[in-house]
């Protein structure tokens, strides 16, 4: 049996927020800082007995992060768990260059949203007041927002509910059981980490500050900063194909994050529904994206672009490359897609069970072998790559002239 990504309908109820967009913290209040890093988190050489690296790149060192990594800006992403003495939760910021930056946290507060803080790749992560031994129970969160060259605070702390369901700054208090109703939840603009009001309505979805909000099948993309509607459902035209009767509804489909895209899905109950991909920002239909999803969106922050994996009704495996402003950039057809990561002009995907590189303008294969995938690469091409060692990633540069990020 397939596994398909139609992800349930989630939003974050924001009625009981009235009160609560100036809060104040104490001076003694909980909040992530940026420490010494205490020495490089890259190795001087890379892990010993790995040689299957996907063609063009040169390991240079071995880098060990308990998180699976990231990338924001010119870094890579990594969190590394209290030992070896320390009790905090360590995040880094690190390339081939050098670490960048190390910011402490408690460490039961592990999730971070990577956001765009007035056009600046930032990442926010959350602290709170919990005993470091996990004991006891947590009174207050709060998001702070760094810099991703180099941790300066940009915002914050922010006071939310809880962490982030991964669908942009919508953060909630997420009960540990399932739950019809969702929890309350708090959004905060991107640019100044300030509480956003939506009324009675529900926050769905946000990127880079903008939002969506409203509920499954009435909802609107506004600007977080100046509150601006942007346009709403009622604007959208029914898509080519679509049943006389279909309305739109958002499903979060392909989620939890689309980049600067959403795919809406057009239902008229016992029609087949038409999902449609369109810009978040502009409410531009960027084109139809058939089939049933089957993997969790790509994104390429660099270039804005998002791959879509679909399963046709013949069991076959479509991507799809869209782009807000330049709509579909291309379509491909395989018996079988994985896709491993997307940057510095490439996605990488096990197609047909051979390992490819994927240019992610036109969708033509560059190149294929038997070799092993990055991971997480980053807008200058510098990758990393898993290894036989659990937790251990190869740092690897194109080959070349090496970028520092």
């Amino acid at each position: 049996m397939s596994k398909h990504y139609r992800l349930k309908f989630l939003g974050f109820s924001l009625t009981v927020l009235l009160g609560v967009s100036s809060c104040t913290l104490a001076p003694d209040s909980p909040g992530a800082e940026r420490v010494e890093t205490g020495g490089p988190l890259a190795g001087s050489s890379a892990p010993a007995g790995d040689t299957q690296y996907f063609p063009g790149f040169r390991p240079v060192s071995g880098v060990s992060v308990d998180s699976a990594p990231a990338e924001a800006g010119t870094v890579f992403l990594g969190s590394v768990f209290p030992g070896n003495g320390r009790a905090d939760l360590s995040f880094y910021g690190f390339n081939a260059a050098k670490t960048a930056w190390r910011v402490d946290t408690n460490p039961s507060c592990v999730g971070t949203v990577v956001t765009e803080v007035n056009g600046e790749p930032a990442v926010v992560i959350l602290d709170s007041d919990a005993r470091t031994d996990g004991q006891g129970p947590v009174s207050v969160v709060v998001a702070t927002a760094f810099a991703a060259d180099d941790a300066e605070v940009l915002w914050g702390p922010t006071r939310v509910p809880g962490p982030s369901a991964g669908s942009g700054l919508i953060f909630a208090d997420t009960p540990k059981a399932l739950t019809a109703d969702p929890p309350p939840g708090v959004l905060l603009d991107a640019d100044t980490g300030a509480v956003v009001e939506v009324g009675t309505g529900t926050a769905l979805y946000e990127h880079h500050g903008t939002a969506l909000a409203g509920s499954e099948t009435s909802f609107s993309a506004f600007d977080t900063g100046s509150g601006n509607i942007l346009w709403s459902s009622a604007d959208l035209r029914r898509p080519a194909g679509a049943d006389p009767e279909a309305t739109v509804r958002f499903t979060g489909a392909y989620g939890p994050s689309t980049g600067g895209i959403v795919v809406l899905e057009w239902d008229a109950g016992d029609a087949e529904p038409v999902p449609v991909a369109y810009s978040l920002r502009s409410g531009e239909e960027l084109g139809q994206v058939p089939g049933e999803p089957a993997a969790a969106a790509a994104v390429d922050e660099a270039t804005g672009t998002v791959l879509l994996t679909s399963e046709a009704r013949n069991g076959s495996r479509v991507l799809r490359a869209f782009r807000p402003g330049a709509g579909l950039l291309w379509r491909k057809s395989f018996d079988e897609a994985r896709v491993s990561s997307i940057g510095g002009g490439a996605v990488f995907a096990l197609l047909n069970g051979v390992a490819a590189r994927i240019d992610v303008e036109s969708g033509a294969i560059l190149d294929t072998g038997d070799a092993r995938l990055p991971v997480s690469v980053l807008p200058n091409g510098t990758a990393l790559f898993p290894t036989r060692k659990q937790s251990t990633f190869a740092l690897a540069v194109p080959d070349g002239p090496a970028g520092n990020g």
